[in-house]
């Protein structure tokens, strides 16, 4: 079956006979986490998912980064932030809103679902990672099935400090620990790929002007397979962790960032943000750790 041609405004699809690449395609932005970048990212791959033409995915970017993160630049969050309380519609009970906290939920919920279903995809993704890979990075390098990185890429969540979690943490329990993860999240320190292949967040460490051709040759390594062996392997070995409690967990993010949201820190943040611009309330968060 022929594949449809494939334009969209935040990636890009290449097609390089069984392995199809797609690239995050926002470098002006580092390829932060829009809705418009998480919607064409899920639906590229809906239509890679039909036949057996294309067998491995392959995921990188643009420009300068992989990705740092959601983006926090207003109206273009990758859910629907909840702002304030809804305004009454009446005096009745049920005339009164919802919640603030409700709104945010439910649109951190749409959000774990997006990438447990990435991470059940039939189909292998091998992510291919430089630059950067943060906070929200983390959320889709842990729906991917293996990680390629430059060396010197780096990879942390600075929004520990104060903002909010990686909504499936990124998987980073299953993939390197209780202990690293609760570091990772008590500091918001960053480490390097070295630190993140020895900790088992990154499966293969290249240096960077090779990075593109060693992952390209093993996705078509990996491609030799049929597919119906390439989604059984992937769908018994993610079973292990799902029978383990890994989808109830993931989908418990929503609820306790949705907590998190509610924090004075956040709501600090928020203000200097509108007051000093982005980047005067990073420099507020980050500063105290510099030099530490």
């Amino acid at each position: 079956m022929p594949l449809p041609a494939m334009q969209f405004e935040n990636v890009l699809v290449d097609l390089d006979g069984p392995v199809a690449t797609i690239t995050l395609n926002r470098p002006e932005k580092l390829n932060a986490i829009s809705a418009g970048l998480r919607d064409d990212l899920y639906e590229a791959l809906r239509q890679l998912n039909p036949g057996d033409e294309v067998r491995v995915i392959r995921l990188r970017a643009a420009g300068r980064a992989f990705c740092p993160g959601y983006d926090l630049t207003p109206g273009t969050q990758p859910y629907n932030a909840p702002g304030r309380t809804s305004e009454p519609r009446g005096d009745a009970l049920a005339d009164q809103g919802e919640s603030r906290i409700g709104r945010d939920r439910e649109g951190l919920r749409e959000l774990v679902d997006g990438w447990l279903k990435m991470w059940g995809y039939r189909k292998p993704i091998i992510a291919q990672v430089h630059g950067v890979c943060l906070s929200g990075g983390l959320d889709m390098i842990g729906a991917c099935d293996l990680v390629f990185a430059a060396r010197g890429t780096r990879f942390g969540h600075p929004a520990a400090r104060g903002m909010g979690i990686p909504v499936t943490l990124g998987m980073l329990p299953v993939k390197i620990g209780a202990s690293a993860t609760k570091e990772l999240l008590f500091t918001g320190d960053l480490f390097d790929a070295d630190e993140g292949h020895r900790l088992g967040l990154v499966d293969h460490v290249v240096e960077p002007d090779e990075l593109d051709a060693h992952t390209l040759a093993f996705c078509h390594r990996v491609a030799l397979n049929p597919l119906d062996a390439l989604t059984v392997h992937k769908h018994v070995t993610n079973r292990w962790l799902e029978i383990s409690g890994l989808r109830l967990a993931a989908s418990e993010g929503a609820d306790f960032d949705a907590i998190f949201h509610e924090t004075p820190s956040l709501g600090r943040f928020e203000q200097l943000a509108r007051e000093r611009g982005l980047r005067g309330a990073l420099d507020w968060r980050d500063g105290p750790y510099r030099g530490a």
